[in-house]
């Protein structure tokens, strides 16, 4: 199966190609050595905060909203298959691109993770490179 990315935009952000996020999950996944082939499938969702609160309540328990969230699922020929959920609104309160969070998600998918200190941490350091090689200003 080869790599793709879809986008579905239920936030009506209309800022993300579907071309655009292929390229930086791409990035992503492959800073951590994934082999994107193994990959299969990954959705961006741009949802509204309502959505992506009540996702954060059902999932890890926590009453708020949140940037981002992504979800690892086993696709049925042993690919991973994977959904990197964002909050456009969210992002404009915080000044973090829609790109950043796009790369933040697919890196979690690769199996990241950064704790409470997200500066501090290696994911943050991967995070920088991915974004500084696709032209992505700010820092995540």
């Amino acid at each position: 199966m080869p790599f793709s990315v879809a986008v579905l935009d239920e936030a009506d952000h209309g800022k993300l190609s579907p071309e655009r996020a292929t390229d930086l999950c791409a990035a992503a996944l492959a800073a951590r050595d994934l082999d994107i082939e193994r990959v299969g499938e990954v959705s961006v969702a741009l949802v509204p905060l309502s959505v992506i609160h009540e996702l954060n309540l059902k999932h890890r328990g926590i009453d708020s909203p949140t940037d981002v969230l992504s979800f690892e699922i086993d696709g049925p020929y042993g690919e991973m298959v994977g959904e990197v959920v964002v909050a456009p609104e969210y992002v404009r309160h915080d000044r973090i691109g829609v790109e950043e969070l796009v790369v933040h998600g697919a890196l979690h998918l690769a199996g990241m993770d950064h704790g409470e200190d997200f500066e501090g941490s290696e994911m943050a350091v991967v995070q920088r490179g991915v974004l500084g090689e696709a032209g992505v200003g700010g820092e995540g």
